[in-house]
């Protein structure tokens, strides 16, 4: 073989021989390091729930508290079975048991499939004139961000479709935070929102849906609500930025600014009824922020931990204690979620089904 090195030419001897062997050696611990690599991200869970799916608790007991707050309350964030892990009851057991407690509405949420179907199932069987709403995650298993996967949830008989989340559970954010090796839905590049965000936006702005920011890194969800905003989505969402890291977790700068954009924050009762830690931080962004910015919501669900209506009158409860009034606890917990969903205010002389002074 002739090479050249500089200008000089430089002659070697090669062995065809002893290169092919070497080739083929080469080719064969290439092809088997590539096989252990994908046997080893085979051994991975390849989606959020396998680790999750055969987990047990024991059922928390209902404790029928009852609050003024109850009456005429929407919770936005309710986890129903059938689900791909335990939960607490089904959707017609969580939507009967809200009606009978004075509640106005639910909004059943699943990470992985469509709701509206299953909600106008639970309406017309179980609690005709109760409000009970489905929604869309952008996770994998309806495609990501699949625009179809939203006018799919629009137009299912009943039209109960109303929230559209951002990816949750399959969020690029929250996957890399757990370190964990299994496909992710990715919103962003380069600090660029992705084409297929936009195209997101603009089905839920032709719908009039809520836009909810999902699991997404605290940056990309202020993009998001940048750019719905000015696609003139008017009912904006930010996924309980104070529940955990993994999820989007934001300071009172970027809560501030997510407000400033128009929208909502959310404060999940499950988070404060779990962490004990929860209820003061909450309860500092309230302050700083201002109430009127805000929704209670439950994301009760979870197998050992309180149902909806018992949820809501613990945090409410907590944040009367703290000194939140009465005012406040309704736009939180009644007025604002109503906006979310496109239903019209409800007076307070309305709301009087459900009395008492606190949770008891």
């Amino acid at each position: 073989m002739v090479g050249r090195l500089g200008a000089f030419p430089l002659a070697v001897k090669v062995n065809n021989r002893g290169v092919k062997r070497s080739l083929a050696l080469a080719a064969g611990l290439s092809l088997a390091l590539a096989a252990a690599h994908l046997l080893g991200a085979a051994q991975q869970p390849q989606t959020h729930w396998d680790k999750y799916k055969d987990q047990r608790a024991e059922p928390f007991p209902d404790r029928r508290l009852t609050d003024p707050v109850l009456a005429g309350a929407i919770d936005l964030h309710a986890h129903p079975d059938p689900d791909v892990y335990p939960r607490q009851a089904d959707a017609f057991a969580i939507a009967t048991l809200a009606r009978e407690r004075g509640m106005r509405g639910v909004v059943l949420k699943n990470h992985f499939t469509e709701t509206a179907g299953l909600a106008e199932l639970v309406r017309t069987h179980a609690t005709p004139g109760f409000e009970v709403f489905g929604a869309v995650t952008l996770d994998l298993p309806v495609g990501g961000l699949n625009a179809q996967a939203i006018r799919y949830m629009v137009d299912v008989a009943g039209h109960r479709g109303r929230i559209v989340w951002m990816p949750t559970h399959d969020a690029e954010h929250e996957v890399r935070y757990n370190k964990e090796v299994r496909p992710f839905v990715a919103v962003s590049r380069d600090g660029r929102l992705l084409p297929e965000v936009g195209a997101i936006i603009a089905v839920v702005a032709q719908h009039d849906l809520a836009l909810a920011t999902g699991h997404v890194d605290p940056d990309e969800a202020l993009e998001i609500l940048r750019a719905a905003k000015a696609a003139g989505v008017r009912r904006l969402l930010v996924t309980h930025p104070m529940f955990s890291p993994q999820y989007t977790w934001m300071s009172v700068e970027q809560m501030q600014a997510a407000a400033d954009l128009g929208a909502f924050i959310e404060i999940t009762g499950n988070s404060i009824v779990r962490d004990p830690e929860a209820a003061p931080r909450v309860l500092a962004a309230l302050r700083a922020i201002g109430a009127r910015h805000f929704i209670v919501s439950t994301d009760s669900g979870l197998i050992g931990t309180p149902n909806v209506p018992d949820t809501l009158a613990l945090v409410a409860k907590r944040f009367r204690e703290a000194g939140v009034s009465e005012a406040d606890l309704s736009t939180m917990f009644k007025a604002n979620p109503a906006f979310l969903v496109n239903l019209p205010a409800v007076a307070a002389s309305r709301n009087a089904s459900v009395q008492g002074s606190g949770a008891r």
